[in-house]
């Protein structure tokens, strides 16, 4: 068997492990063609890769300050409110409690410019001044890294190209998820908004018979639901339409918006018409189910607190919700504030949903990224882009 050298390339699945307020948080990232002879790995972590064979799994620990950024307090900063300003000519943006945004907004800081990317949080609002944290969204955070080599094979030759920080991409991003001892104002206080299309029933009445994600993300969400459901027998697929995320040979009772769609799809055992945005009380008995599942959807509920309040209702105690989606939906159905947050803080969003709907125990994420794009003739976006849709998960216990 093969080992991983500096004359090898290796597909590596790397695992990002951390916790925060009882959250538990997992984030997958995929790296395609690892190559330690040209690969940047801080603070000798290409040591512990050497010699790793296909199968074989090795835990990190990663320290602040070694292979995450120590927290500056020189980042964190009060600035005038007047401060905060979007590009001329972008929508008007108000700064909210504990959302990030593009360090390209704030104006008159030394070293930020209008196309600076880079996140930073307001952790405090004032009437005329913000209190803002310019630090990296994974700064101080205690994690451990699991190393999985998926492939390895020796190199036929270099050709140059670019030289990958794995460690970099796969802390890009999750650091979003973090919720402030503050809480974060996501505006759940009133229904959510739907800022663009026609109402449910009537966007509904037509099947939409459309891939939401590609093929690779499509067994991805499979390997989360195989992973989490198996025992559970009474399942309710939320939301439910004409393609199944779950594994085969697992059925469940599925309630949408489309009867057609739903008698296409062949986990479903039996299916309920409803729309949960018109009536958020769900048709069934008191702890009737396990599980419930609810796979691309989440983000075209406008009352999602009275629905995870009515989720937790028919679960038996112990029982699991797992909510699943990607970064793709129907542009004209979503809800406003799903489109304006970043991905990862769609992540957080959803664990307040399970937070603040009551009666949940346990919340925990996983992102999972990086995976090549299958060649599909039926994926209009292949190959223009190469990486697979990400998915991403929140789950939680009823008490």
């Amino acid at each position: 068997m093969t080992a991983i050298s500096t004359d090898t390339l290796a597909n590596i699945q790397f695992r990002l492990h951390w916790e925060e307020h009882g959250v538990v948080h997992e984030d997958s990232f995929y790296a395609q063609n690892v190559n330690l002879w040209r690969d940047v790995f801080p603070a000798g972590l290409e040591k512990e890769i050497l010699g790793m064979t296909v199968g074989e799994s090795r835990l990190v620990d990663l320290q602040p300050g070694v292979h995450v950024p120590v927290r500056d307090m020189r980042k964190v900063m009060t600035v005038p409110r007047k401060a905060f300003k979007a590009p001329v000519g972008d929508t008007a943006i108000e700064p909210l409690q504990g959302r990030f945004y593009p360090q390209g907004v704030l104006r008159g800081l030394p070293g930020i410019y209008p196309q600076n990317i880079q996140p930073f949080r307001v952790i405090n609002t004032g009437a005329d001044t913000l209190t803002v944290d310019l630090n990296h969204p994974l700064a101080d955070v205690e994690a451990r890294l699991e190393i999985t080599p998926l492939a390895v094979w020796p190199k036929q030759a270099e050709f140059g190209g670019q030289c990958k920080d794995w460690l970099c991409a796969l802390t890009d991003g999750p650091g979003l998820k973090r919720r402030t001892d503050r809480g974060t104002d996501f505006g759940l206080g009133a229904p959510l908004e739907k800022p663009l299309g026609t109402g449910d029933e009537e966007f509904y009445a037509t099947p939409r018979k459309v891939a939401h994600v590609d093929s690779q993300a499509r067994e991805n969400i499979a390997k989360v639901y195989s992973r989490l459901l198996p025992g559970r027998e009474g399942i309710l697929d939320l939301m439910a339409g004409w393609q199944t995320h779950l594994p085969g040979g697992v059925t469940a009772t599925g309630l949408g918006m489309n009867g057609e769609e739903m008698n296409e799809n062949p986990a479903l055992s039996s299916h309920v018409v409803h729309d949960l945005n018109a009536d958020s009380v769900l048709p069934f008995a008191d702890g009737a189910f396990d599980a419930v599942i609810c796979s691309l959807s989440v983000e075209y509920l406008t009352r999602p607190l009275e629905v995870f309040a009515e989720i937790a209702r028919v679960l038996e105690p112990g029982g699991l919700c797992v909510v699943v989606f990607s970064h793709r939906w129907f542009p004209d159905q979503a809800v406003r504030i799903w489109t304006e947050l970043h991905e990862f803080e769609r992540v957080s969003l959803v664990s307040e949903y399970f937070r603040l709907g009551g009666g949940f125990k346990d919340v925990s994420t996983l992102s999972d990224r990086g995976w090549p794009r299958p060649m599909d003739a039926r994926d209009r976006y292949y190959p223009m882009i190469q990486h697979s849709d990400p998915v991403h998960a929140v789950w939680a216990v009823k008490q």
